[in-house]
Protein backbone atom coordinates (compact mmCIF):
# COMPACT_ATOMS: atom_id res chain seq x y z
CA UNK A 1 0.00 0.00 0.00
CA UNK A 2 2.53 2.33 0.78
CA UNK A 3 4.37 1.75 -2.52
CA UNK A 4 1.03 2.95 -4.71
CA UNK A 5 1.17 5.77 -2.22
CA UNK A 6 4.66 6.62 -3.13
CA UNK A 7 3.91 5.90 -7.21
CA UNK A 8 1.02 8.26 -6.66
CA UNK A 9 2.72 11.04 -5.51
CA UNK A 10 5.41 10.64 -7.69
CA UNK A 11 2.93 10.64 -10.93
CA UNK A 12 1.22 13.83 -9.61
CA UNK A 13 5.18 15.87 -9.01
CA UNK A 14 5.55 14.67 -13.06
CA UNK A 15 2.36 15.75 -14.06
CA UNK A 16 2.62 19.11 -12.09
CA UNK A 17 6.16 19.85 -13.53
CA UNK A 18 4.47 18.92 -16.76
CA UNK A 19 2.00 21.74 -15.60
CA UNK A 20 4.53 24.14 -15.07
CA UNK A 21 6.41 23.90 -18.31
CA UNK A 22 3.21 24.10 -19.85
CA UNK A 23 2.25 27.56 -18.42
CA UNK A 24 5.64 28.39 -18.13
CA UNK A 25 6.06 28.34 -22.27
CA UNK A 26 2.49 29.93 -22.26
CA UNK A 27 3.75 32.83 -20.41
CA UNK A 28 6.78 33.05 -21.88
CA UNK A 29 6.70 31.29 -25.22
CA UNK A 30 9.98 30.82 -27.01
CA UNK A 31 10.43 31.61 -30.97
CA UNK A 32 7.34 33.79 -30.76
CA UNK A 33 7.30 36.76 -33.15
CA UNK A 34 7.91 37.40 -37.37
CA UNK A 35 10.18 36.05 -39.64
CA UNK A 36 11.49 37.83 -42.10
CA UNK A 37 12.35 35.43 -45.56
CA UNK A 38 11.08 32.16 -44.46
CA UNK A 39 11.43 29.32 -46.91
CA UNK A 40 8.04 28.35 -45.75
CA UNK A 41 4.88 29.99 -44.36
CA UNK A 42 1.57 29.03 -43.47
CA UNK A 43 -1.73 30.12 -41.53
CA UNK A 44 -3.59 27.39 -39.20
CA UNK A 45 -6.80 27.77 -37.24
CA UNK A 46 -8.65 25.32 -34.78
CA UNK A 47 -12.42 26.64 -36.17
CA UNK A 48 -13.61 24.74 -32.94
CA UNK A 49 -12.18 27.14 -30.54
CA UNK A 50 -11.14 30.27 -32.70
CA UNK A 51 -7.20 29.60 -31.62
CA UNK A 52 -5.32 30.70 -34.91
CA UNK A 53 -1.45 30.72 -35.49
CA UNK A 54 1.01 32.11 -38.30
CA UNK A 55 4.02 29.53 -38.60
CA UNK A 56 7.43 30.38 -40.54
CA UNK A 57 10.13 28.22 -41.71
CA UNK A 58 14.16 28.49 -42.22
CA UNK A 59 14.96 25.49 -43.90
CA UNK A 60 19.23 24.15 -44.34
CA UNK A 61 18.88 21.95 -47.33
CA UNK A 62 16.08 19.43 -45.83
CA UNK A 63 16.48 20.04 -42.29
CA UNK A 64 14.49 22.68 -40.04
CA UNK A 65 16.72 25.03 -39.26
CA UNK A 66 14.42 27.74 -37.29
CA UNK A 67 10.77 28.04 -37.09
CA UNK A 68 8.72 30.50 -35.70
CA UNK A 69 5.43 31.64 -35.22
CA UNK A 70 2.85 34.18 -34.04
CA UNK A 71 -1.03 33.95 -32.84
CA UNK A 72 -3.04 33.40 -30.72
CA UNK A 73 -4.77 31.10 -28.18
CA UNK A 74 -5.25 28.64 -25.02
CA UNK A 75 -2.73 27.81 -22.90
CA UNK A 76 -2.43 24.39 -24.70
CA UNK A 77 -1.92 25.71 -28.36
CA UNK A 78 0.60 28.11 -27.22
CA UNK A 79 2.51 26.00 -25.55
CA UNK A 80 2.59 23.11 -27.55
CA UNK A 81 4.00 25.70 -30.44
CA UNK A 82 6.11 27.14 -28.40
CA UNK A 83 7.26 23.62 -27.53
CA UNK A 84 7.20 22.50 -30.80
CA UNK A 85 9.30 25.08 -32.35
CA UNK A 86 12.13 24.31 -29.77
CA UNK A 87 11.65 20.34 -30.82
CA UNK A 88 11.44 20.65 -34.76
CA UNK A 89 14.90 22.30 -35.03
CA UNK A 90 17.33 19.88 -36.95
CA UNK A 91 14.61 17.66 -37.94
CA UNK A 92 13.65 16.65 -41.62
CA UNK A 93 10.25 15.74 -42.90
CA UNK A 94 10.20 12.27 -42.28
CA UNK A 95 11.49 13.18 -39.12
CA UNK A 96 8.64 15.37 -38.41
CA UNK A 97 6.00 13.07 -39.67
CA UNK A 98 7.68 10.61 -37.23
CA UNK A 99 6.54 12.81 -34.53
CA UNK A 100 3.25 12.51 -35.19
CA UNK A 101 0.21 13.62 -32.55
CA UNK A 102 1.55 11.24 -30.14
CA UNK A 103 4.99 12.73 -29.81
CA UNK A 104 3.19 16.39 -29.56
CA UNK A 105 0.94 15.39 -27.11
CA UNK A 106 3.89 13.35 -24.91
CA UNK A 107 5.68 17.07 -25.18
CA UNK A 108 2.72 18.25 -23.08
CA UNK A 109 3.47 15.57 -20.38
CA UNK A 110 1.04 12.48 -22.22
CA UNK A 111 -1.81 13.60 -21.96
CA UNK A 112 -4.33 15.97 -23.39
CA UNK A 113 -8.16 16.18 -22.71
CA UNK A 114 -10.21 14.66 -26.16
CA UNK A 115 -11.70 18.14 -26.53
CA UNK A 116 -8.34 19.62 -26.30
CA UNK A 117 -6.36 17.96 -29.13
CA UNK A 118 -6.86 19.83 -31.70
CA UNK A 119 -5.76 22.95 -29.54
CA UNK A 120 -2.34 20.60 -28.82
CA UNK A 121 -1.62 19.70 -32.76
CA UNK A 122 -2.60 23.19 -34.19
CA UNK A 123 0.84 24.00 -34.52
CA UNK A 124 1.84 20.78 -35.76
CA UNK A 125 -1.22 20.46 -37.89
CA UNK A 126 0.49 24.10 -39.49
CA UNK A 127 3.89 22.73 -39.93
CA UNK A 128 2.89 19.64 -41.95
CA UNK A 129 0.78 21.71 -44.10
CA UNK A 130 3.67 23.90 -44.69
CA UNK A 131 5.49 21.37 -46.23
CA UNK A 132 3.03 19.72 -48.09
CA UNK A 133 2.89 23.15 -50.27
Amino acid sequence: MIKLEKSRKYLFRQMSDYREEIIDHYKNPRNFGLMEKPDLEITEANSSCGDMIKIYVKKDGEKISEMMWQGVGCAISTAAASMLSERVKGMNEKELLALGDKGVVEMLGGEVNLGRINCATLAYRGLLKAFEK
